[in-house]
């Protein structure tokens, strides 16, 4: 197993009912099989529901995803917890992607906060948030870290 990550973060950004109910990073996953997520997160207030952590194709297609937890159980802002899922089923990925972190409970008081980075970190890979569609700012990044295997390709021989 390895590990594809950008871990940076200096500012942060809220996730929950009403507003921006997803935010991740779109990013181009090679011919990896991709089983865990993990995201820099940490909560506002009181909010209360499920934290979701998944991965989408660009058309918003469902790739997979994964239930995290309440988010009332998170340390609160400002301390930063990693949060990690391990996808029920590994996903084989070789496509530009987009993988997230959702909210859909809580409000703009009561909220999931997400750590981002103000300032672009890795070349081809931004920011995107979602309300009722994709928003891209490619001049942040969302902090990640996703756990792979390379997609491994066994030869064939064939006897004429």
């Amino acid at each position: 197993m390895a590990t594809e990550e950008q871990t940076t973060h200096n500012v942060f950004g809220g996730v929950h009912a009403g507003g921006v109910i997803r935010s991740g990073q779109r990013l181009t996953i090679s011919n990896r099989v991709v089983s865990k997520l993990s995201f820099p997160v940490a909560k506002l207030n009181s909010p209360v529901g499920d934290v979701v952590l998944g991965i989408r194709q660009l058309d918003n297609t469902l790739l997979g995803s994964k239930v995290w937890g309440d988010v009332s159980s998170l340390a609160a802002y400002p301390t930063v917890t990693w949060i990690e899922v391990t996808l029920d089923t590994p996903l084989t990925v070789n496509e530009e992607v987009i993988i997230y972190v959702e909210f859909t409970g809580g409000d703009a008081t009561d909220t999931l906060v997400i750590y981002t980075n103000s300032g672009d970190v890795k070349a081809d890979e931004y920011k995107v948030q979602y309300v009722t569609s994709w928003t891209s700012y490619t001049d942040d990044d969302d902090a990640y870290i996703y756990t792979y295997e390379a997609v491994t390709f066994t030869p064939r021989i064939m006897i004429f």
